[in-house]
């Protein structure tokens, strides 16, 4: 039996959490293994170009951050952080447009989550969060608020009751995320009825 300070979340599940509940059951109970759709490979080999450019470099600045907190059950790999003397300042990449009004609170929950482990770990003070769109170069810095970090601790405490006593959740409300869904064939076999 699986104790709860041995489940060990991801920042990005945090996000999967609040676009569909079911990607953790499917992820963690059932160990199920998916391909990326067509949207997230393009999205990652997008990311990976962006991140090899030379022109990314600084003394200050630190790509693929790996951190994990035994004590936030979570972990994850940050894109980028900027470092100056007892602050830092995420820089997160996304494929496609990004405007302030837009992201949506689950994004900035999946944000807030990696704050908290600079945090934790890094003995840091996260003082902003800055989305970079790597199609258009454009930039947007993001106000991630108590609120957001609230969303963190009540997912993850949810997250590890779905995992502990095996629970299916409901799917989302919105089943137009279903199509795009990697899990989705789980969940609808033949896909007849979204």
């Amino acid at each position: 039996m699986i104790a709860a300070e041995d489940i060990m979340f991801t920042c990005e599940d945090i996000r999967q959490f609040y676009y569909c509940k079911r990607i953790v059951y499917y992820r963690y109970v059932l160990k199920a293994r998916v391909q990326p759709t067509y949207k997230m490979k393009k999205g990652q080999d997008k990311h990976s170009e962006y991140v090899s450019r030379e022109d990314l470099q600084g003394k200050n600045l630190f790509k693929g951050i790996r951190l994990e907190s035994q004590e936030l059950g979570l972990r994850g790999e940050i894109d980028l952080v900027q470092i100056d003397a007892n602050d830092a300042k995420i820089i997160e990449l996304k494929h496609g447009k990004v405007k302030k009004r837009n992201m949506f609170d689950s994004h900035k929950a999946q944000l807030a989550a990696q704050a908290m482990l600079i945090e934790k770990v890094m003995g840091l003070k996260v003082k902003s969060i800055e989305v970079l769109d790597i199609v258009n170069n454009s930039r947007n810095e993001i106000r991630i608020t108590e609120y957001h970090r609230e969303m963190v601790s009540k997912a993850l405490n949810e997250m590890r009751k779905i995992v502990l006593e095996e629970i299916f959740p409901d799917p989302p409300e919105n089943r137009g995320k279903c199509i795009d869904c990697e899990y989705r064939r789980f969940c609808y076999g033949d896909l007849s009825d979204i």
